[in-house]
């Protein structure tokens, strides 16, 4: 079976920034100005919190580490499906960490960075025939960009299971931002997303994992439920549910290799 994933990481991205577009005067931080698209009218992303059947989910004897798989773009891949693995929505992911349960034994958070358009072209046929749950951390300015997702894409990609959540306005390293700052690309972002999808974006990918103690307050104080980093290994929840650890998921992996690390980055 054509199966996920494997990454092949493409040049750096955009590193421009964009003024403020939300209601909160967070300080602007460049001179460009961006034109928020209109919310689709049905709707098309929804937060799902609140909807989730948890009836028959497992309880973890020991404190659940969850594997975050991190992706940016994908060449060929390896196996999740046949191995049984069950994929989680963001809002999932939420409850698997807070709450210590899980819908099966074996679950990963499938996340992308930066967007790239082949996330809808490769990957998202894939994660569609086999129903399967991705994130995608996208860039603002980024939108409709070379070599990264338009507006519709996004917009299919949302009705069809992919959660489209923020990293950040212009993707430039937050560690080295006065808080001001740091609050605008927060800030900026979630409201861009809200608006295009109809949707509460609730997690934040910071861009290259560069964050500091002030990223973990702001992320949070900006409306962010959960923040994801590039630190190695499991997520849980006593990292900080604004500083999870992901596992970076390297070109060439073989399945076998893709399986153990799966497996060690699993605690149930």
């Amino acid at each position: 079976m054509a199966a996920l994933l494997g990454v092949l990481i493409l040049p750096g991205c955009s590193q421009g920034i964009l003024e403020g577009i939300g209601t909160k005067t967070a300080a602007p931080i460049a001179e460009d100005d961006i034109e928020v698209a209109e919310a689709a009218e049905n709707g098309t992303g929804q937060d799902s919190e609140g909807q989730i059947d948890t009836g028959g989910w497992l309880k973890a004897e020991s404190p659940v580490q969850l594997p975050i798989l991190m992706y940016h773009s994908i060449s060929e891949g390896n196996g999740l499906r046949e191995n049984g693995y069950y994929t989680l929505s963001p809002e999932e992911a939420f409850l698997v960490l807070t709450e210590n349960r899980m819908p099966s034994e074996k679950c990963v958070w499938i996340t992308f960075d930066d967007g790239y358009t082949d996330n809808y072209t490769e990957a998202f046929p894939i994660l569609k025939e086999h129903n399967m749950k991705a994130t995608v951390f996208m860039i603002g300015k980024s939108i409709d960009k070379g070599h990264h997702l338009t507006e519709n894409q996004m917009l299919e990609m949302s009705r069809d299971g992919i959660s489209i959540e923020s990293h950040t306005i212009s993707h430039l390293e937050l560690n080295r931002m006065t808080a001001e700052q740091q609050e605008a690309e927060m800030v900026q972002s979630k409201v861009l997303f809200d608006h295009i999808l109809d949707q509460n974006t609730t997690v934040l990918s910071y861009p290259v994992g560069r964050y500091n103690e002030e990223s973990l307050r702001l992320s949070e104080e900006a409306g962010y439920k959960m923040a994801v980093t590039t630190e190695p290994g499991g997520a849980s929840s006593d990292q900080g549910m604004h500083a999870l650890h992901r596992v970076r998921i390297s070109p060439g992996l073989s399945i076998n290799g893709f399986a153990s690390l799966i497996e060690n980055a699993s605690k149930h």
